[in-house]
């Protein structure tokens, strides 16, 4: 069956369910349930990784705003090199669990654009709002094409220029390349070429933005500049995490919920259950499984991973090897202190399965030394130097499943404003203070209210960064 008829007979399939039997969720208008269903078809297709990769690279499941202007361009690999005198420093401590092959460049540049809309006399602004976009995907699909619905949104609802980049893919590019890549980025908005046809940008200006992975990257790349803050690396204006993906060791009980209205699967058997065996992946395990054994045997450095990583099947993760899960460039979940960040904008849907470490990270950030982190780092937080709060505004949405900024649900919208108004609050743009830390749940008519008591049994989870038995 070609996909076209796949593609044609899904359509039909969602739309009857959608008007005969109801939507998954009673707010879902029709284009939600079909991109609901299309992007569940991605993890049942039995495809190959090479397969699922190309396929995912044509996926757009909304157009791009009107008017909007994409300029693409590469950013030079000198940046990619000083990321990595940056990375080498802070990850020292792990390196012994990292295959050094991220270092090797095998292109000549990372593949980027300038989303923005035409003669908004961005350059004359004394405040040049610059929002650096990650895109989502689990570390190993997507790119920035797939993300133009959003990034277009958010340049025109923030009235801002958005930088996004086409990071290194997993498996093909093992962590910490994204990580590197993202930081590259950072690096050219603070000091470009003298042809990139903007002045250096004051990190003020600046907010990190991403969805899924990329909003864990967004936290992973806040956590690095926090890090190699005696390199003199400049934090940015803030950063906004939607329905961020922040726990690798998919430790908290959402991820099991099959209540969940989402369509993100339950990852806890790992992310290789859901492609088919292809002679690329059959390299990648047999690699990966030099290294476990190269790690295991020559007992170099100290012990950065708890006993439930250690997996008969192997890797739970495409991007990293399981040993490398609670690295905090990895899991910011599991930092030894999510203290210290610029402001903070983190955004999940009730219905999705990413729910639960959302809502945990935000309450570490926001109270550091409440909360501390999984049982394996005890009295690590201690002797942190960054144990000031953050200021975190967390929002949860009423039947919201992950990504739903995505398409036109009831709460898009609202998400939206909420993510321009956080943009000119940390640019400084209402010359105001910013509102004190707070945890708040919207309902479809858009009214906040507190969390509700279900949320907050995630907050006394005895098993957080440790992989739940059935993933083992």
């Amino acid at each position: 069956m070609t996909e076209f008829l796949k593609h044609l007979l899904l359509l039909i399939s969602t739309t009857i369910k959608h008007y005969f039997n109801g939507p998954p969720r009673p707010s879902w208008n029709l284009q939600g349930h079909i991109f609901w269903a299309k992007f569940i078809s991605l993890f049942v297709s039995n495809k190959t990784i090479e397969e699922m990769q190309r396929a995912s690279f044509s996926f757009r499941p909304a157009p791009v705003q009107a008017g909007v202007v994409i300029n693409e361009f590469k950013i030079d690999n000198k940046y990619r090199n000083e990321a990595q005198v940056h990375l080498d420093k802070i990850l020292k401590p792990y390196e012994h669990v990292l295959d050094p092959e991220w270092k090797n460049l095998k292109d000549d540049g990372i593949i980027s654009e300038w989303v923005q809309f035409p003669n908004d006399e961005w350059e004359k602004r004394e405040i040049r709002k610059t929002i650096l976009y990650l895109h989502g995907g689990g570390y190993y699909f997507f790119t920035k094409e797939t993300y133009h619905c959003i990034t277009s949104s958010l340049a025109k609802i923030a009235n801002a220029r958005v930088l996004a980049i086409n990071y290194r893919l997993a498996p093909q590019n093992q962590f910490p390349a994204a990580l590197q890549d993202t930081l590259a980025a950072y690096l050219y908005l603070l000091n470009p070429p003298k042809d990139a046809g903007f002045e250096p940008l004051n990190p003020k200006n600046i907010v990190i933005a991403g969805d899924s992975s990329g909003g864990g990257l967004s936290l992973a790349l806040g956590l690095a500049i926090r890090d190699v803050c005696d390199a003199g690396l400049p934090s940015c204006a803030g950063i906004i995490g939607l329905s961020p993906w922040v726990d690798l060791t998919v430790s908290t009980p959402s991820i099991l919920d099959d209540e969940c209205a989402d369509y993100i699967p339950n990852v806890t058997r790992g992310t290789a259950a859901f492609y088919a065996e292809s002679q690329a992946s059959k390299e990648f395990k047999k690699k990966d499984a030099a290294f476990a054994a190269k790690i295991k045997n020559q007992n170099i450095g100290p012990k950065i991973w708890h006993d439930s990583f250690d997996r008969p099947e192997g890797r739970l993760q495409l991007y990293v090897n399981n040993k490398g899960l609670a690295i905090p460039y990895v899991s910011p979940m599991l930092a030894e202190s999510l203290g210290n960040l610029p402001p903070l904008l983190l955004v999940a849907g009730n219905e999705e399965r990413l729910r639960d470490e959302t809502i945990y990270l935000a309450h570490r950030s926001a109270e550091p030394a409440k909360y501390k982190g999984p049982s394996y780092n005890a009295g690590k937080f201690e002797k942190s130097p960054f144990q000031t709060p953050t200021n975190t505004t967390f929002e949860i949405y009423e039947e919201m499943p992950h990504d739903f900024q995505f398409v036109d649900y009831a709460c898009t919208k609202m998400s939206y404003e909420r993510m321009s108004e956080f943009v000119n609050r940390v640019t400084n743009i209402l010359n105001e203070p910013l509102p004190p830390s707070s945890y708040n749940y919207i309902n479809i008519k858009g009214e906040l209210s507190p969390l509700k008591e279900r949320h907050k049994k995630v907050l006394n989870w005895e098993n957080i960064g440790i992989v739940p038995s059935s993933a083992a």
